[in-house]
């Protein structure tokens, strides 16, 4: 009758068990470390087969664990990593003389092909919820973001390891993080309460602030596929809110290559429960058409440290572990579909189902065939993909020949010119597949440079960088003509430069009109700096031609081509840039003049700050003795704070040794802020290290003016010089122990706080990495999240920052084959580079050729000590503002 009534366990004594998917008649199952493969062999009901396919994921935290587990277009299983350093167990097995070595997933998803057992990693890397739309458009869902779109394949950045590209998820929701719960506040908060009204817990009674009413546990996020709602729900995103016990509705909208999400009931959630053990955390598009709830159903939904311990012991953390239920949401007058066993069908039977309206049917259809791996298949297919009317069932059966390693040029090129654009989209894309020995595609391919779907061009954008010869780099200008003020399209023509970028510039330099664009002197500065990175000598040549046949017509055009190239000749440490600045030429004049220009603009205070700071960024193109005298100058204690932090970053990529020593001599006079970035560049090269030990020796700096990871970093240097003096210089800064210094300020927590005055504290000490009404920057961990703790929460997360550390705010640190060292959280992590971001919002981005070693110091960026530079009443006050916000 299509209701569950009865359960047969099929495996057990599973750690982890955070996510499923079926194949040939087994089972892959997450649980962490592993990723299981189960199957029944001998028909008892039970798995006698138990194999781990890949392990190394995260175990040791339950917000990381390997999770929603999808079968991809590209008939493999797809997941969202949670992080570790994965070893492809099966591939090993079965492939002894091939073995792979293990690779860190942090910030990525993983693919796993069902047989083989191969494993790479891809684009994705956000916490729990990935889902597919009908098109093979991905997205994913992480506590405050309820959905974000996944923009490109990780695969494609990889081919450029000059490229450091931005983070792949783009955040698609337009209506702002309010939710609409009717559940009544949680019991344990209930019982907090009342403690607190008895004076037997301290800290304000509950209702102060605002404990709910946002998202902070967004997950599971599935686009719904199936047939058996109403049409205005097809396509529509279904996201849990366990935490507020509620489901949240939003429609997807076209919005250039990407989507934007908007909330579908208004003042009100698509399902709440008023039982506050109601967690919603997955979905799933099932055979009957309907949209299915998984509802973990427990008592308490957060991590225990993120609960005050003197509460903790009221309520049963545990409580739930042997619950859970399973939910339908169905339409009104609803009538179960007949029962169909697609594994019984035949495979011309199968075919048909991939054009079926249900998105399970189509999904399992396809999946089932590659299992098969039928000849008979093939006939069947390929009909469907040339005449069969649903658009979506011609592209699953590229996709499906694909899998039967039937897809012919033939089928790709009739495809690249189907009607509609989404099958035109995925014949680019599968066209990749039979680009060798097919000149008719390739050469379709440079000839729908015109497609009039911005979407097809976007992937055309991408696909043709596997396309050599002067056709395609063509296409790529007029894709840049016609796309490039749009920065995911720019990035996939970066993606797509190699070998080609300096004629890429020569043609657009072609079009003088295009090019006096303010959009396009950005394209073309990237375009040039990838030149000088990549530093093929008849690119760099290419891309200085351009500047002669700019320099007349779009001066400014010009400008930023030489802007670009020598940022790259900089990076690349090309002799170009040297025989440029003496070459006599048009361009080295230019050079000149750009420098020249750059050094009066950083010095005139009636300059915007924003243009200051851009100059001053600009001086890569100088040499040290040009820029040191107008730096040194900038380093001022008279100058905005913005200047002085840039300053400091443009000394700091000279590697000389008088940079360390012109730090020193400024730093009595730099805020904290600056200090910060003074001590980034201080410790990113080794050789100024012994200059900063110096300076502590001779008072000019404090210990206690350097973070606990920084003091770590030294005393535990490699070389044995540096540690025995860190280890003599640095003994009074070590940190008091956290358990005594939250005994000694818990008294903030019986004076009165005064919001105003917190509300300053909070700009001083807290708003380089926070951000709250427009103030500050959005780097740490989300203070709504932290304010539901209530005011013993705040407490514990500002004196104790490394009690509770989430993975995604682990301090980290990158050396790189040049010895420079760079420190941060990683905000986005591709297949060429990595970003770390620090306090204020400053980041640098690292190419992964580039990198020596990268580590984590397993500390929080949030320092220890805060209570050296606060008193119990600024406490008091910061923890009465946090509360206030709303």
């Amino acid at each position: 009758d299509g209701r569950f009534d009865r359960s047969t366990v099929f495996v057990d004594n599973l750690p982890w068990p955070t996510g499923l998917l079926w194949f040939d008649g087994g089972l892959f199952v997450c649980s962490a470390p592993d990723l299981l493969y189960c199957k029944d062999t001998d028909g008892d009901g039970r798995a006698d087969v138990r194999e781990v396919v890949v392990t190394g994921f995260i175990d040791s935290h339950p917000n990381r664990c390997p999770n929603s587990l999808r079968w991809n277009l590209d008939n493999q299983v797809e997941g969202m990593a949670g992080g570790g350093l994965l070893e492809p167990v099966r591939w090993n097995r079965l492939h002894p003389d091939q073995k792979r070595p293990p690779v860190q997933s942090r910030g990525r998803d993983f693919i796993v092909h069902p047989r083989t057992g191969e494993l790479r990693l891809t684009s994705g890397g956000s916490q729990y919820g990935m889902t597919f739309d009908k098109w093979g458009c991905k997205f994913e869902s992480s506590n405050s973001a309820p959905i974000e779109m996944v923009m490109y394949e990780d695969r494609y950045v990889a081919r450029n390891p000059f490229l450091a590209a931005p983070g792949c998820r783009k955040r698609i929701w337009v209506d702002g993080s309010t939710v609409y719960r009717t559940s009544p506040v949680e019991p344990w908060r209930i019982i907090r309460t009342e403690m607190r009204v008895r004076g037997v817990f301290s800290g304000p009674v509950e209702g102060g602030g605002t404990p709910a009413g946002y998202f902070t546990s967004a997950c599971g996020v599935t686009i719904y596929t199936g047939d058996a709602l109403p049409v205005e729900f097809q396509g529509n995103a279904f996201v849990g809110e366990g935490a507020g016990n509620l489901v949240h509705r939003m429609r997807l909208k076209p919005n250039g290559v990407a989507y934007t999400a908007h909330r579908v009931e208004q003042k009100k959630e698509f399902l709440t429960s008023d039982e506050t053990w109601f967690r919603p955390i997955q979905f799933a598009n099932a055979p009957d058409g309907c949209l299915y709830v998984a509802d973990m159903y427990r008592e308490v939904f957060e991590h225990p440290d993120a609960i005050p311990p003197s509460v903790k012991k009221y309520i049963d953390l545990n409580a739930g572990n042997d619950r859970g239920r399973i939910y339908r949401i169905v339409p009104p007058n609803f009538h179960q579909p007949p029962r169909v066993h697609l594994g019984r069908l035949s495979t011309v039977e199968l075919v048909s189902l991939l054009a079926h309206p249900n998105g399970w049917h189509r999904d399992t259809a396809r999946r089932l065939l590659y299992e098969r791996q039928d000849p008979a298949a093939i006939e069947p297919l390929t009909r469907l993909a040339a005449d069969s009317p649903s658009p979506v069932g011609r592209m699953q059966a590229l996709y499906a020949l694909a899998g039967q390693n039937a897809l012919t040029p033939d089928l790709v090129l009739a495809r690249l010119n189907d009607p509609h654009p989404r099958v035109r989209e995925h014949a680019v894309r599968l066209a990749e597949r039979v680009l060798a020995g097919a000149p008719a595609v390739r050469a379709k391919l440079c000839q729908m440079a015109g497609d009039e779907d911005v979407r097809v061009r976007y992937q055309l954008a991408f696909t043709l960088g596997d396309v050599p010869g002067p056709l395609a780099t063509e296409a790529l200008a007029a894709f840049a003509r016609q796309d490039g003020g749009d920065p995911w399209t720019r990035l996939a023509i970066l993606t797509s430069c190699v070998g080609r970028s300096g004629d890429l510039v020569f043609l657009l330099a072609s079009d003088s009109e295009w090019a006096r664009q303010s959009t396009a002197r950005g394209l073309l500065e990237a375009l040039a700096e990838q030149t000088g990175r990549q530093a093929e000598d008849d690119q760099i040549a290419r891309a200085l031609q351009a500047i002669d046949r700019l320099s007349g017509s779009a001066s400014s055009a010009a400008k930023a081509v030489m802007r670009g190239l020598s940022k790259g000749l900089a990076k690349s440490g090309s002799p170009w840039l040297a025989r440029l600045k003496t070459a006599g030429s048009e361009a080295s004049q230019l050079l000149a003049d750009l420098v020249q220009q750059a050094l009066k603009r950083a010095q005139d205070t009636n300059q915007p700050i924003e243009r200051r700071v851009q100059a001053i960024r600009s001086l890569a193109m100088a040499s040290f003795d040009e820029a040191e005298p107008v730096l040194t100058e900038l380093l001022d204690s008279h100058q905005p704070q913005q200047v002085q932090i840039a300053a400091i970053q443009a000394l700091s990529r000279f590697d000389r040794e008088e940079v360390g020593e012109m730090i020193v001599e400024a730093w009595s006079a730099f805020t904290p802020t600056v200090r910060g970035e003074a001590a980034e560049a201080l410790f990113s090269r080794q050789s100024r290290l012994a200059v900063l030990l110096d300076a502590v020796e001779q008072k000019q700096i404090a210990p206690s003016q350097l973070t606990p990871s920084r003091i770590q970093f030294l005393r535990s240097h490699p070389d044995q010089k540096i540690r025995h003096r860190a280890e003599k210089l640095l003994a009074s800064a070590r940190v008091a122990r956290r358990e005594q210094v939250i005994a000694d300020y818990r008294d903030a927590l019986k004076l009165k706080g005064d919001a105003q005055r917190g509300k300053s504290l909070f700009k001083k000490h807290c708003s380089t990495c926070h951000r709250l009404e427009g103030v500050g920057y959005d780097l740490g961990l989300p203070l709504m999240t932290v304010k539901s703790r209530g005011p013993e929460g705040i407490l514990m997360q500002v004196l104790d920052p490394n009690r509770e550390v989430n993975p995604a705010y682990l301090d980290y640190m990158i050396v790189t084959q040049d010895g420079r060292v760079v420190t941060g959280i990683i905000t986005a992590e591709t297949a060429t580079s990595i970003t770390l971001t620090r306090a204020e919002g400053q980041s640098d981005t690292v190419l992964r050729k580039d990198i020596e070693l990268i580590k984590s110091t397993g500390l929080s960026l949030m320092p220890e000590g805060l209570e050296k530079d606060i008193s119990k009443q600024d406490l008091a006050d910061l923890i009465a503002y946090l509360m206030a916000v709303q």
